[in-house]
């Protein structure tokens, strides 16, 4: 059987969040750049689309919960894209190491209340989740080459067991 991760929820939310960036630097794996800028159909958004407005997406929750960041407002080539995703991933992991205990609750955004960091990290893990299926739709019709299946459980196995751990295991 293997290890079980902590069951805090400040290790279940990084290790979730980890786990959907690594499986979406998976699905990057030998992507060039001219298929990242092309649409897969007529009128479709294409995979640098996605990468941009992930990286936005994780930057406007991070600043609705009160921190201050710059917001990547265009798409841009690939490599700047990843760097990009990188710096925005760091950054995240760490306001998650750094915040007090009483962040990482579960607390959706309202009119009266913020998010808290907890809420934001669940909500851009599920988001990138939902992305990356359409991203690997886009790879495949762009004409980007097969994923190595030997990798595919390692990161696809570890991102939907650790978003399980967090949603069920974990203690708030």
């Amino acid at each position: 059987m293997s290890a079980q991760p902590s069951k805090d929820l400040r290790s279940g939310l990084a290790a979730a969040y980890e786990a959907a960036r690594n499986y979406l630097r998976y699905i990057l794996t030998e992507l060039t750049p001219e298929q990242a800028s092309k649409e897969p159909a007529p009128e479709s958004r294409t995979i640098l689309y996605y990468l941009t407005h992930i990286a936005n997406s994780e930057l406007y929750w991070l600043a609705a919960s009160g921190r201050k960041v710059v917001v990547y407002a265009k798409t841009v080539p690939l490599d700047i894209a990843k760097d990009r995703l990188e710096d925005v991933w760091k950054r995240i992991l760490r306001e998650l190491r750094e915040c007090p205990e009483e962040e990482l609750v579960f607390q959706p955004p309202t009119q009266k209340e913020k998010p808290s960091l907890g809420w934001v990290v669940s909500h851009i893990t599920l988001h990138t989740l939902y992305h990356s299926g359409e991203i690997i739709y886009a790879r495949y019709a762009v004409g980007g080459s097969d994923l190595p299946n030997d990798e595919l459980e390692e990161y696809w196995g570890k991102m939907i067991d650790s978003i399980v751990y967090l949603t069920f295991f974990t203690k708030q």
